[in-house]
């Protein structure tokens, strides 16, 4: 598909200063833009609305929390789903030329093998999903770190954007080992993953365990050993935190919203909310306000 008429290169000169090889903005995307390639890296994460991205030949569905790495050299341009006032496609877009990577791994000696995975040359674009919200965190504390320039934030950058990559860096280790040869750590991985997506589901350990080639027992020890908690508990935490953003984002009724995170009991649902959260969920909406940070 054709995205708007020729691709222009965006050149580093116009992003860097000689000191500062790192460039992080908070976009409104529309399609005044035309598809562009740059002499640089790109990490960008969807914050807000939907979309497609125009990488090369191929259109791509986006949606918040959709982050991708674009390489030296590809083409791209995102496009929101619609042109209402009311639904903008929201990008954050962290930039740095390959000598940045290159002051990570000195900086960095522990992550330089991973590093150093970033800077090959044939290395393709790659898209992944923020299952959890963790990464929107880390690029909205990009940002405010980038903008506001606190004593050391030039430190903080660094250790926020080794913490993106490598998370790309084990994400497609996961996506690249075969089931059957996956260590233990990221199996329990691959589940943590599963659960995130799926915890409106009725979900069991049994099933986990199995797809992670472990016993009950096991993946129960591991599951533990990672997270600091049970499978039970860990799963009822993402359904609270679940029902706290539906409580905040939305206008849904209490029953409604414990239905979309997997309760079907509602007495239940309110005495596990309030022991979570310290209150009912009624409290929490009056008092609870949505982040305006998106």
């Amino acid at each position: 598909m054709t995205v708007g008429h020729r691709t222009t290169i965006l050149t580093r000169d116009s992003f860097f200063e000689p000191d500062v090889l790192i460039y992080v903005n908070r976009a409104y995307e529309t399609f005044e833009m035309n598809a562009h390639s740059h002499e640089f890296i790109e990490i960008s994460y969807i914050s807000e609305g939907a979309g497609m991205h125009y990488i090369n030949d191929e259109a791509i569905p986006v949606e918040r929390g959709t982050i991708f790495f674009i390489p030296i050299g590809y083409s791209h341009v995102f496009r929101p789903k619609t042109t209402a006032k009311g639904s903008p496609l929201i990008v954050y877009n962290c930039l740095f030329p390959v000598e940045y990577l290159i002051q990570l791994q000195a900086g960095f000696p522990a992550a330089s093998e991973a590093l150093s995975s970033f800077t090959a040359a044939d290395l393709p674009w790659f898209s992944m999903k923020d299952v959890d919200g963790a990464y929107h965190f880390l690029f909205r504390e990009l940002y405010r770190e980038f903008y506001a320039k606190p004593p050391g934030y030039m430190a903080v950058l660094s250790a926020l954007v080794l913490q993106i990559l490598m998370g790309f860096y084990r994400n497609l280790q996961q996506v690249n080992t075969p089931a059957g040869d996956k260590p233990q750590w990221m199996a329990i991985d691959d589940a943590i993953a599963n659960m995130h997506y799926h915890f409106a589901s009725e979900l069991k350990l049994g099933a986990l365990a199995a797809a992670a080639n472990l016993s009950e027992r096991q993946f129960s020890r591991l599951f533990r050993k990672q997270t600091g908690m049970s499978f039970i508990q860990y799963l009822q935490n993402i359904r609270m935190e679940a029902a706290c953003r539906l409580l905040t984002e939305g206008r849904s009724s209490i029953g409604e919203i414990a239905s979309a995170v997997g309760y079907a009991d509602m007495k239940f649902f309110y005495q596990l909310f309030r022991k979570k959260i310290g209150m009912t969920p009624c409290e929490y909406r009056n008092t609870a306000r949505p982040s305006p940070d998106l």
